[in-house]
């Protein structure tokens, strides 16, 4: 396709690899795969500009992220997403909702139900992005005081009822 080996490397993520390189201190996206991306900058750049395209079409085809089904499957790509941007390219909690207008500007023309359900699809991603950063946070924070407390006891051993509440 546009003679590249690699689909990521044609024009329609071109846009979405630009705004990642301005929401991260990282640099830009090389095309490293596989053993060559030692650091997973690239891949993370890979899944989220695709997480961003999936989010963007199935909301605007009617679906929403939530705890049962295909709905289950959009909340866990979106986190995969926020998580990679945070992670791995030290994107601030917010970065993925920057994405949605660039792919309703790259594919709307094509796809005219992305234009049509854009604000929508920006609310949806943003209530998301916003309480799984709050999830995380809570999360890390727990995690921390729980390393200690194990380091003070001079234990590794989690009980079953910290585990759970880390899951």
């Amino acid at each position: 396709l546009q003679d590249k080996s690699s689909n990521y490397d044609i024009d329609c993520f071109q846009p979405l690899f630009q705004q990642i390189e301005k929401l991260t201190d990282k640099g830009p996206y090389t095309g490293r795969v596989g053993a060559d991306d030692v650091d997973l900058k690239d891949t993370a750049y890979r899944a989220i500009a695709d997480h961003a395209r999936t989010l963007s079409f199935a909301i605007a085809d009617g679906a929403v992220p939530n705890n049962e089904g295909r709905g289950y499957v959009l909340r866990r790509i979106l986190r995969r997403a926020a998580r990679y941007g945070q992670q791995i390219l030290n994107c601030s909690p917010g970065f993925f909702v920057t994405l949605v207008p660039i792919v309703v500007e790259t594919f709307g023309d094509a796809f005219p139900e992305l234009k049509e359900n854009e604000q929508t699809i920006i609310e949806i991603v943003t209530e998301e992005e916003q309480s799984f950063s709050t999830m995380l946070d809570r999360g890390i924070k727990f995690f921390d005081e729980l390393k200690g407390d194990l380091k003070e006891a001079g234990t590794a051993e989690v009980s079953g009822e910290k585990a759970f509440f880390l899951v």
